[in-house]
């Protein structure tokens, strides 16, 4: 069963979430996924703090952040409204990931850049790992789910490995297997595990370290047509927008009507790691 919650470092019930999505490997799926995730929860009336973490050229605030009449991205964002953003590579950018704990809000999403992990140790622990960091996040009352997004690159495995590493079961982890390389075991060889010509068993381990060990879960990130995908995205649209958008077939509207299904299934699972 999934953790709805866990002592905090002051002997009290987190009971706010902060969610990372994440993996070191880049063009993995994070900023779709984080775009469906708060688009899902908003349209519900969830209320959702989003940031992202590659500043203003994030795919995250391109998507979700709130425009002027000119179709210009806002400079100062509303986090609940929109999504505001940082840049987690710079000295003076990467603070916000903790700072807006003082927010208090009950839901905070970041959309972290890839690569970003040694950025995120420098926060508060001078890259000297996460210690200092994650206890920041204990001492404000929140519990961190850690979204890693799954490709088939074996890059995607190793990132989830280091993560472990660093922070172990003080968060909860969530695998987010990325449909768009295939649906089968054999699409993920690195993650699922395989068995090469010569009949070595390689891979698999990091899946059952983050399974069995961490008890953590594994979703899937729907697929969607890849030509409809990139007519939304040119657009700058939200799933949910995109749905009954007219400058869209009837086809192509029905293609983001199933993702939109498929995802908020694969939600349902985890809900209780977002606070829900």
């Amino acid at each position: 069963m999934a953790k709805a919650s866990k002592v905090d470092g002051n002997g009290g019930t987190a009971s706010k979430r902060a969610v990372f999505v994440t993996s070191e490997k880049g063009g993995v799926g994070k900023s779709v996924t984080a775009r469906a995730l708060i688009d899902q929860l908003r349209t519900e009336g969830v209320r959702v703090a989003a940031y992202d973490a590659d500043g203003s050229v994030g795919g995250l605030v391109r998507v979700l952040g709130i425009r002027d009449a000119h179709g210009n991205l806002v400079r100062d964002q509303d986090p609940v409204t929109g999504v505001d953003y940082y840049n987690v590579r710079a000295e003076a950018g990467r603070p916000t990931l903790v700072n807006c704990l003082r927010s208090g809000e009950r839901l905070i999403v970041h959309d972290l850049a890839g690569g970003s992990l040694v950025d995120l140790m420098e926060i508060s622990d001078q890259g000297d790992g996460l210690k200092q960091l994650l206890r920041r996040f204990d001492l404000n009352g929140y519990r961190i789910t850690v979204l890693h997004l799954i490709s088939a690159e074996v890059g995607a495995t190793q990132s989830v490995a280091r993560w472990i590493d660093l922070v172990g079961d003080r968060v909860d982890h969530v695998a987010v297997r990325n449909t768009r390389w295939g649906k089968s075991t054999g699409d993920f060889p690195f993650w699922h595990g395989f068995t090469d010509a010569r009949g070595v068993d390689k891979g698999g381990k990091v899946r059952r370290r983050l399974l069995e060990e961490l008890g953590g879960h594994e979703i899937s990130l729907p697929a969607m047509p890849s030509g409809t995908f990139a007519k939304i995205d040119a657009e700058n649209l939200t799933f949910s927008v995109a749905e009954d958008d007219p400058t869209l077939t009837i086809a192509e509207q029905s293609h983001v009507c199933k993702f939109r299904e498929d995802f908020a299934a694969a939600l349902e699972p985890i809900r209780p790691l977002l606070g829900l």
